[in-house]
């Protein structure tokens, strides 16, 4: 089993294309509990750590049982700046707080390696997507952002393990200095082996526009 037993949770920032909703509160289509209902139930058993920025009090007096760092610089950094904030020397997984996700990916990560990144081969990404250049063995060797240089490289979707203390360590240094960028452009991966390991067909629903949040609605109909 795994013995990584905290979450931090990046939900500091705002909603800018869904007209300021906070993102991290947004309602499941088919169950109606939130993205951090959904989180909850999925890291059961671990402490969670939720950064906020953007309308934090909103978060805080509804989940007041968990613990929180605020990036009061949330406006002018990104989500690299959040995590800096949050990270110390225990091992933890990182996690978008826009995403829809289940218990059952989680108990397959906490068989995993001790480092990891949740990737997807998708075919269609966005030119702000983190793409993942793997070694051999399978460990991630570099990550980019930018147009995909080979199909081969997994993009990485915004779910992290993390439980080596250099590592740890290193990839805090990283966000602070580096800021304004996102957590997976600053992981360090020259030491310790980070392992790419598949999403495959657990649920893993990022919702950053109305179109993401229609499609899946429409996804939750068909099931």
């Amino acid at each position: 089993m795994s013995g990584v037993d905290r979450a931090i949770i990046l939900a500091a920032g705002r909603g800018h294309q869904l007209d300021g909703y906070t993102k991290i509160l947004i309602r499941h289509p088919k169950t109606g509990k939130t993205i951090l209902d959904h989180a909850i139930e999925a890291f059961a058993g671990k402490q969670i750590t939720v950064v906020v920025g953007f309308r934090a009090v909103q978060i805080m007096e509804q989940y007041p049982q968990l613990d929180y760092v605020v990036n009061y610089d949330w406006a002018l950094t990104n989500n690299a700046m959040s995590l800096g904030l949050a990270l110390d020397e225990r091992p933890t997984y990182v996690v978008s707080g826009d995403v829809f996700f289940d218990r059952p990916l989680i108990e397959k990560l906490d068989a995993a390696p001790a480092d990891l990144v949740l990737t997807e081969a998708r075919e269609n990404r966005t030119l702000t997507a983190i793409h993942c250049m793997l070694r051999d063995n399978g460990t991630v060797e570099e990550t980019y952002q930018g147009a995909v240089r080979n199909v081969r490289h997994p993009e990485a979707i915004g779910l992290f393990k993390i439980s080596n203390s250099d590592l740890l360590e290193r990839w805090k240094k990283l966000c602070i200095r580096h800021g304004n960028l996102f957590v997976g452009q600053t992981l360090p991966c020259d030491g310790a082996p980070v392992a790419s390991v598949a999403v495959e067909d657990h649920p893993f629903v990022e919702i950053n526009t109305p179109g993401d949040y229609l499609n899946f609605m429409e996804r939750c109909r068909n099931q």
